[in-house]
């Protein structure tokens, strides 16, 4: 009988200088986001909380199950997630189940990613909802890469968009790394949340 691994436990902290999903911002300044993991070989348990401005909800927290492999050269993995609006507004959908799956692959110091997500029903006042992301980046060195992605997200209940960002990352000390990176939309005239902005990022992993 084979011993299963044992647990691996993580831990992530992410402050941003505004809350960016699926492309496009999530609140009107600063947002923290918190997520602990427990990893077991392959399989993954993990929990998030986070600050969003919305007319909806107060924030959103979640508890995710996914499994990665290594197949052909290529990273794969797919997780399903259990969504809930925090204070949700009366009407509005408070909870939701959203699948992901994505498949990476590294040519030597450019990795280039595939990332989709779809919700049958997402919480607030979305319905049906499907995100497809593709980013490509290149380590310059061992702390430092510089990455850009094009994603494209189709909803019911709000406005469809195309959204692109590039920026650049670096590890600062042990489990402190830095970002600064661009994001825009296609409806960059709907209002705020769609618009041009640079956000800075400071994250911490254990």
């Amino acid at each position: 009988m084979i011993d299963p691994p044992p647990p691996d436990p993580g831990l992530e902290i992410v402050v941003a200088s505004r809350g960016i999903s699926k492309g496009i911002a999530q609140t009107d300044g600063p947002q923290i986001l918190v997520r602990p993991e427990i990893g077991i070989g392959a399989f993954r348990i993990g929990a998030y909380a986070k600050n969003v401005t919305s007319a909806t909800s107060d924030g959103e927290a979640g508890l995710n199950f996914g499994a990665s492999a290594r197949v052909a050269g290529f990273e794969l993995s797919a997780s399903a997630a259990w969504k809930h609006a925090i204070d949700a507004a009366a009407g509005s959908d408070r909870d939701a189940i959203e699948l992901t799956g994505s498949a990476s692959r590294r040519f030597g110091r450019v990795t280039l990613r595939v990332n989709l997500v779809w919700s049958p029903d997402d919480i607030g006042g979305t319905g049906r909802s499907f995100y497809v992301e593709s980013s490509a980046s290149y380590s310059v060195d061992r702390r430092t890469t510089i990455g850009t992605m094009l994603a494209r997200r189709e909803r019911d209940g709000g406005p469809d968009y195309t959204a692109y960002s590039f920026g650049v990352s670096r590890s600062l000390t042990g489990p402190l790394s830095a970002e600064l990176r661009f994001h825009d939309s296609s409806r960059s005239g709907l209002d705020d949340y769609y618009r041009a902005r640079l956000v800075a990022s400071l994250r911490l992993r254990f």
